[in-house]
């Protein structure tokens, strides 16, 4: 049973699957994509196709089949959206998803990393060198295997992918058909978002950043400043990829199906068998996520392997503030960016988050010669010693 993804198929290769003439969008009812060619069907006998994640916001209209090829069909799981219709600004935006203690935190996480670090933001859509690209793209790719064992995903899917994209990615930059959405510390992205473009529709398909920024929530500070341009560049939806998460439903103020489709050959019996079971499966599998079987799986899934990992490593890290005359003698100054000591970053990191007044730039690191494991952080007002225990 062949299987196709429509959001893949439409957003990054600039085609329908078979059987589809031409897509609108239902919110504003703009023409999106229109078939330039038709093919024929004959090629599609005795088999089943399935076109996955069709997106409940597009109008699709299709050809009239062929004698004996019927079409099944069915809800699978929600997608979530932003739709701008009547959304003036940001601000006007997170006052109708978010309370003022929610909006405050948003907009204090964004000024602690923009005092904190040298930040800035870069929307790539149209333009970007090969050199940028590149640097880009292993980046993003890095932080997303760490992100990925930070979550115990095992087996991420868009790993496998990393050629592919490679190649499919900077051309579409170039014609305004993705972008990268990168927030930099100093030369280097922390924070990276790829896009696919569709008229004024964006679809977010991977989201990753820098772990050690983590206290900094870099991933709600990239939405926000992507609604920005978003509402300056007159687009009208951002749509995010399949998954039920607190976050989306948070952010998003529009929910929609996605849906399978599956079109086969009913005069072929083990074809139209095979093409039931997998119908009758796909039913089941939305029957119990509709009854939360499979949140609560995952959810149990999740704090398994949280508290198995912490049963396994019992490592942890003793904070001992000092007074910022208290001296410390026997030290030897250390690079946190230097391989040896990257373990150090996140909780670097984490000193800047809790001490606001200080910066990047004006820290230094130490290791003390006369304690095991034991760090000195020193800032222009505040330092503290970290002691690594592990057993």
């Amino acid at each position: 049973m062949k299987t196709l993804n429509f959001v893949l198929e439409t957003f990054t290769k600039g085609e329908l699957p078979p059987f589809y003439t031409s897509i609108s969008n239902t919110y504003n009812n703009e023409f999106v994509f229109k078939l330039e060619k038709e093919e024929g069907f004959t090629l599609f006998k005795k088999k089943a196709l399935v076109v996955e994640d069709v997106p409940g916001y597009f109008q699709i209209q299709s050809k009239s089949l062929p004698k004996g090829i019927k079409l099944r069909s069915l809800k699978f799981y929600p997608g979530f959206l932003i739709n701008f219709e009547g959304v003036e600004s940001l601000d006007a935006y997170l006052n109708s998803r978010f309370g003022k203690n929610s909006r405050y935190k948003l907009r204090r996480d964004q000024k602690k990393l923009e005092s904190s670090f040298d930040i800035r933001y870069k929307m790539y859509f149209g333009d970007i060198s090969k050199v940028t690209y590149n640097l880009i793209f292993e980046e993003f790719y890095r932080l997303l295997e760490i992100r990925s064992l930070e979550k115990g995903i095992k087996k991420n899917r868009n790993l496998k992918t990393k050629k592919f994209y490679y190649q499919l990615v900077y051309p579409m930059i170039l014609e305004k058909k993705a972008s990268f959405y990168v927030i930099y510390n100093g030369a280097m992205p922390i924070d990276i978002c790829l896009n696919f473009h569709i008229h004024n529709t964006i679809f977010q398909f991977i989201r990753t950043y820098d772990i050690n920024y983590s206290k900094f929530n870099t991933g709600y500070i990239d939405l926000m400043k992507q609604i920005e341009w978003c509402l300056l560049n007159d687009i009208k939806l951002i749509s995010f990829s399949k998954g039920d998460f607190y976050w989306k439903r948070r952010w998003c103020n529009t929910v929609y199906d996605y849906e399978y489709h599956v079109f086969y050959d009913s005069k072929h019996l083990v074809t139209a068998l095979n093409t039931k079971i997998y119908y009758y499966k796909k039913r089941f599998k939305q029957y119990v996520r509709e009854k939360n079987v499979i949140a609560f799986y995952h959810s149990k899934k999740e704090w398994l392997i949280k508290h198995m990992s912490q049963f396994k490593n019992t490592s942890w890290i003793e904070k001992t503030p000092l007074t910022y005359d208290e001296k410390v003698n026997n030290i030897e100054k250390l690079d946190i960016n230097s391989k040896k000591y990257a373990f150090l970053k996140k909780s670097v990191f984490d000193f800047l988050y809790e001490h606001t007044i200080e910066k990047e730039k004006d820290l230094e690191t130490y290791l003390l010669k006369d304690c095991a494991n034991s760090y000195l952080i020193v800032g222009t007002q505040n330092k503290i010693v970290l002691k690594y225990h592990s057993s």
